[in-house]
Formats: C-alpha cells, sequence, structure tokens
C-alpha cells in the first residue's frame, strides 16, 4: 500500500487556508514554529503537541506549555500571540489526522513523523508462562533530522505518542491469519479463539471465492489450510506461485492416512503440514516457529516454492510448465528463461530416468528460490545416486561427446545432459551422494562475472 507524503508545502497550505494568509506568510509561519521548537529542544525542554506526542530534549527540565511556544513564535513571526497560538492549533489540526491515517510526515530540517509496522514476533504470557505470537502492530515514529540532532548538541531526544494516537494504532490490526476450511466448527472455532487471545485478527474462509478476496489484500501473515477443501491445490498455487504472497507461512491440514512423503499427483507444498488428528497447541507451536522463519527469510528472499510430484508423465509435465511460468515471472530475460527451461527439463527427466528408473512410488522433489541476485532450483530423486564428478569434469572440458558414446557403449549413465545444463545455466552442483542437483542462474550475470561455474 502506497503511503501518503506530507511535506512544508501541503501543512502551508492548511496553514493559508486556515487563517486567511498569503501562502509565503504561511510558508514562513511553520518555519519560524519549527525554529521554535528546535530551539527549546536544545535547551531541554519538554513540548507537548496536542493530541500528537510530547517531545524532549535532554533532561526535560523545563515544559513548555502551548501558551510560551505561542509567544515564541509570535516573537519570530511578528504577530501577536493569539494569531501564534491559531497558527499552532491549525498545524497540529492538520497534522493528526493524516498521522492517525498512516501518512508520513516530512519536515525538512526537523524532522519525520511515520506510522511504521512491527513485524510479529513470539512473546511470553506473564500469568502462564506459555509462549504466544504477538502480532504485528503499527507505531508512531520520530526521527530527527540531522539539523536537529547538531542543534541538540548530543542531547537525547525523546518521542512519546499521545494515549490517543496510541490507542488508535492498537486498534489497527493490519496482521491477520486466514483459516480455509470446509466449514466453521468448534475445532475451527478453538484454534480461532486462542489467536485472538494474543492478538490477532483472523479471517475464516468456507468458500473459494472468500479465500481468493481475502487473499487480494495485503495483511495476511499465516495461512492455515484444510487440504479436505476441493480447490486447495488452486489456493496453494495462488500463495506460493505468486511473489507478493510466496513467503506467506502456509501450513496445510491433512486428513487421517494422508502420506505426505508420497504425493498421489503433482502437489504444491505448503511450509509445514499437519495430519488429523492434532492438538491446537502443536499448531499454535508451528505457527509460531513458521513466522520466526518467516520473518528471516524474507531478508534474504523474494519467492519461495516448493513442489512434490511422483515419477509419471503427466505430473513431470505439469512440473516444467509450473518451472516455465515461474521464471517467467523472475526477471530472467526471455533468451534466459529459454536456457533455465531446457535445463530444467533435462534435470527433471535424468531424476526421472536415472535416479527413479521411471518408477512412479518413487517421488520427485522442486525447490525454487528467487533472491534479488539469482534465481537457484534444487532437484531431488529418491535413488542412490551416482559418482557425479567424472560426468561434471567432463562436462567443462568438453570431452564429454567421447565419454558419453562410450558410457553409452557400455550401458552407463552418459553425460550429454550435464553438458547441456552446463551450457545454460551459471552454476550446477550436486551434493556429495549425487541425488540432488541444484541449478543456478543469475538475474544479471554481469554483475557476478567470475563467480559462476561447476562446483560439487
Amino acid at each position: 500500500m502506497e503511503v501518503e507524503i506530507v511535506g512544508k508545502k501541503q501543512i502551508a497550505e492548511a496553514i493559508h487556508e486556515q487563517l486567511g494568509i498569503g501562502f509565503e506568510d504561511a510558508r514562513q509561519l511553520l518555519d519560524h514554529y519549527l525554529d521554535a521548537l528546535k530551539e527549546a529542544l536544545s535547551q531541554g525542554s519538554k513540548i507537548p503537541l496536542a493530541g500528537i506526542a510530547t517531545i524532549a530534549g535532554g533532561d526535560e527540565s523545563s515544559t513548555v506549555e502551548l501558551e510560551a511556544m505561542s509567544a515564541r513564535l509570535a516573537e519570530r513571526g511578528g504577530i501577536d500571540a493569539g494569531q501564534a497560538q491559531q497558527a499552532i492549533g491549525a498545524i497540529l489540526d492538520y497534522l493528526k489526522p493524516r498521522l492517525l491515517s498512516g501518512s508520513e510526515i516530512q519536515l525538512t530540517d526537523f524532522a519525520t513523523f511515520s506510522v511504521i509496522e512491527k513485524k510479529a514476533r513470539i512473546i511470553r504470557d506473564p500469568k502462564s508462562g506459555q509462549n504466544l505470537i504477538a502480532p504485528t502492530r503499527m507505531s508512531l515514529f520520530f526521527e530527527p533530522s540531522e539539523s536537529l540532532r547538531l542543534a541538540s548538541a548530543g542531547q537525547r531526544i525523546s518521542f512519546v505518542p499521545s494515549l490517543e494516537i496510541q490507542e488508535h494504532l492498537a486498534r489497527i490490526k493490519t496482521a491477520s491469519i486466514l483459516i480455509i476450511c470446509p466449514k466453521i466448527d468448534f475445532f475451527v472455532q478453538t484454534i480461532e479463539y486462542h489467536f485472538q487471545k494474543s492478538g490477532w485478527k483472523v479471517e475464516l474462509a468456507s468458500s473459494e471465492e472468500e479465500a481468493r478476496e481475502k487473499l487480494s489484500g495485503d495483511e495476511t501473515y499465516l495461512i492455515m489450510m484444510d487440504t479436505n477443501v476441493s480447490y486447495a491445490e488452486a489456493i496453494s498455487e495462488i500463495v506460493k506461485c505468486r511473489k507478493d504472497t510466496s513467503l506467506i507461512p502456509l501450513i496445510l491440514m491433512h486428513p487421517k492416512g494422508t502420506d505426505v512423503k508420497h504425493p498421489a499427483g503433482f502437489r504444491i507444498c505448503g511450509d509445514e503440514q499437519v495430519i488429523e488428528p492434532f492438538e491446537v497447541r502443536s499448531l499454535l507451536t508451528l505457527a509460531e516457529t513458521e513466522l520466526a522463519r518467516s520473518s528471516e527469510e524474507e531478508a534474504i528472499f523474494l519467492q519461495e516454492v516448493s513442489f512434490q510430484l511422483p515419477t509419471e508423465d503427466e505430473s513431470i509435465d505439469r512440473a516444467n510448465d509450473m518451472g516455465k511460468k515461474l521464471f517467467e515471472g523472475s526477471g530472467l530475460e526471455e533468451k534466459d528463461q529459454v536456457a533455465l527451461c531446457a535445463a530444467f527439463r533435462e534435470a527433471l527427466g535424468n531424476a526421472a530416468q536415472h535416479g527413479n528408473k521411471y518408477r512412479r512410488d518413487k517421488p520427485l522433489e522442486v525447490l525454487y528460490l528467487l533472491d534479488r541476485e539469482k534465481i537457484t532450483i534444487a532437484v531431488t530423486d529418491s535413488g542412490d545416486g551416482f559418482g557425479h564428478q567424472n560426468y561434471l569434469s567432463q562436462g567443462q572440458t568438453g570431452n564429454v561427446l567421447d565419454a558419453a558414446r562410450e558410457s553409452h557403449r557400455k550401458g552407463q549413465l552418459g553425460g550429454l545432459g550435464i553438458m547441456l545444463m552446463l551450457k545454460c545455466v551459471d552454476r550446477l552442483e550436486y551434493n556429495e551422494r549425487g541425488n540432488v542437483l541444484t541449478l543456478t542462474k543469475y538475474i544479471h550475470p554481469e554483475a557476478v562475472s567470475g563467480q559462476v561455474g561447476a562446483a560439487s
């Protein structure tokens, strides 16, 4: 959501309209007022800003009330105290509703006021001793300008929002938990109660239309979805394959007997999964862990998608289509998308053929990570691995064709696929066992020249 920026120009216009004075005169009055505030703070005074906050400098030895501040402004502006008090009232009356609506106030050479979001965090309930997930909260933030800091000669400048502002921001629940389920029953209401007790706003959706509508906003911080709903796969794809929602923790609740290790078909994975029956407490603990993890990963990744599939043509085709879709939205140039699609297709094909021997009961797993510099894809098969060192070496030196012919004559795994992938990506790595292949493609390869290549 775009934040409205309010500067001196808009405030001066408000003074001009409310007091009926010229715009330039209004602008000068605003500057005089800010200079008077700066002077009072540098003297270690406390200044109440009616209905907004109290600002104090140093040891707070004295309080400059409205009448005294009006007298200072009158002296600086060459007006009487009554006009000065009206001007201060006009300034504060203009600023207060804008701060309450989330605008950022930028007062050049004085300070910036802004409403900021404090991330969700885990706190301890002082009564029960149990951990609770404290939701995201809004807070009024004050950042002194360099000019104000210098005028204060290193004294600490404190800022305490008014009780009215604090109460208003506390009522704004920007962070919500979305629970998607077939129906609103007692169990769902129990989950809802526990999160509401910790201060969360809980949204419930029992239809695909409701779920899509609630996901269209930007307030969801955690999603719990019962996979009994017929549209679970569609919602998982929306959440995980859109960059703006991909890092929202998704906890999937599966019916009893679900084998989460062996998917029946192509499946986009949640960040965590639980199988019925389970206790509400275990779900809350899982939610705590996921919120903490996602907060850390937001600083690193732009998108994270994980999917599983059985070794069958239909699911492999679906995985390739998913890869193509993700690459198209990654920021890669078209020619690099084509190259990465070719490498990914080869990686999946090799994992299915050589790793899983085309056995449908052997699953394949794909992890896609996007950060600001690169795409990383890990393809995991269920096989025993292979001696990949020689193939990587041959692929790098260009001797792979003769080696592949010899391997083919002996009925062994060839190396042409590895050579193809090496040509299409910036980095190719196998784990020690040889059943996990990681492909790396840089978004802007020229920025990391000299860092790319193959590794084992």
